[in-house]
């Protein structure tokens, strides 16, 4: 792991002479551009890499070690990460296939994760045509050409040097009918589950990466909320896994769900669906409504519910908008109705409701 974290961050991220040398021979793909590196302290071979920049200023690298473990690296001279660090990232492949990774800052500019050879996310990755990345509330997507060549030609790579020393390095990329099949390590890595990918609803990846984004801008926005976070993808309940994304607060929970469109469903439709099914949940006294207003030229439709029995005493608010792409885009608030030991004073509570429903319209807009 030390050995992949040292190449991927000296390499892909502008490695310095002073602690790997490389690259020799060549890997000329699509874009993608590398070669084999040994350490320069001892000029043992230690890998093969090949990496490509995008406009957004991250560069992407994929590498295999002399054993055969892969790795993604993705680096940016902005950003300011704790080495060490480790956070969720969601990754989706032509909006089919997503897998929840976890990302490990080798540096204050460089994120590794591990593709392990025999997982379903090298097997996508290879195929894929684009990538998309969601981690820390940012969205950042990438073109992939020439990946079912380029992976083939790093393991040419290795094969070619473990067998005949970096002196036989030369042009290793391999033509499409002549590429090589991955070569698994040694000794195999235990794939761990969180590397198997979800199971979501057709064209769900997207609505998912949807969802996360405009959470996220939800709960930056919305100023009445107390240490609020998204949840990861394993405390998201399932039924908003396909199309949704979950947050916490202090104060309140709630959620963004994408709801794709469909024939002759309405906004209000939406609302009172909700509000029904808030219904059968409670087992105590029950109350809700619903309408539609106007917010800065925006028709907003909404929902409320509460519900006191012996298990909770909460308010429900829903705020749905029109969604360009067709359908709507449901944001849920639940705030209880006491805190402290005492109850919310009504106005309060219209205050911060007036300060949700601004934040899910600004969050909608950008």
């Amino acid at each position: 792991m030390r050995g992949i974290i040292t190449a991927v961050l000296l390499v892909v991220c502008m490695a310095t002479p002073s602690y790997a040398r490389g690259p020799y021979g060549s890997v000329a793909v699509a874009g993608w551009s590398g070669g084999a590196f040994t350490d320069d302290k001892t000029g043992v071979f230690s890998n093969c890499i090949a990496s490509a920049n995008y406009k957004s200023g991250i560069n992407v690298g994929v590498l295999v070690t002399k054993t055969y473990h892969w790795a993604l690296g993705f680096t940016h001279p902005s950003w300011a990460l704790a080495p060490g660090q480790k956070f969720p990232i969601v990754l989706s492949f032509d909006g089919r296939n997503t897998f929840n990774v976890d990302g490990v800052a080798a540096s204050r500019v460089m994120v590794l994760v591990q593709m392990p050879e025999d997982s379903a996310l090298i097997k996508s990755f290879r195929v894929a045509r684009t990538m998309s990345a969601f981690a820390q509330g940012n969205l950042f997507q990438f073109d992939l050409n020439g990946t079912a060549i380029l992976l083939p030609s790093l393991v040419n790579c290795v094969k070619t040097i473990n067998a005949s020393g970096i002196a036989a390095a030369t042009n290793f990329t391999v033509v499409a009918n002549a590429a090589p099949k991955l070569v698994s390590p040694p000794t195999p890595p235990t794939t761990a589950s969180s590397l198997e990918p979800a199971r979501p609803q057709e064209g769900s990846a997207e609505l998912q990466l949807e969802a996360m984004q405009i959470a996220s801008n939800f709960i930056l926005k919305a100023s009445s909320l107390t240490h609020a976070s998204l949840l990861s993808r394993s405390e998201t309940p399932i039924s908003l896994v396909s199309t949704g994304a979950a947050w916490k607060a202090d104060n309140a929970t709630g959620f963004v769900r994408i709801i794709p469109s469909q024939p002759n469903v309405a906004g209000l439709d939406v609302a009172a669906a909700v509000v029904g099914n808030d219904a059968k949940d409670c087992k105590g006294k029950f109350a809700s409504a619903r309408n539609s207003e106007l917010l800065d030229s925006e028709v907003v439709f909404r929902g409320m519910s509460s519900c006191e029995d012996s298990e909770k005493s909460v308010i429900a608010e829903y705020f749905i908008f029109p969604r360009k792409a067709g359908g709507f885009i449901m944001f849920s608030v639940l705030t209880p109705t006491k805190a402290v030991g005492q109850q919310i004073q009504p106005q309060s509570r219209d205050e911060m409701n007036a300060g949700f429903r601004k934040a899910a319209y600004t969050a909608v807009g950008q």
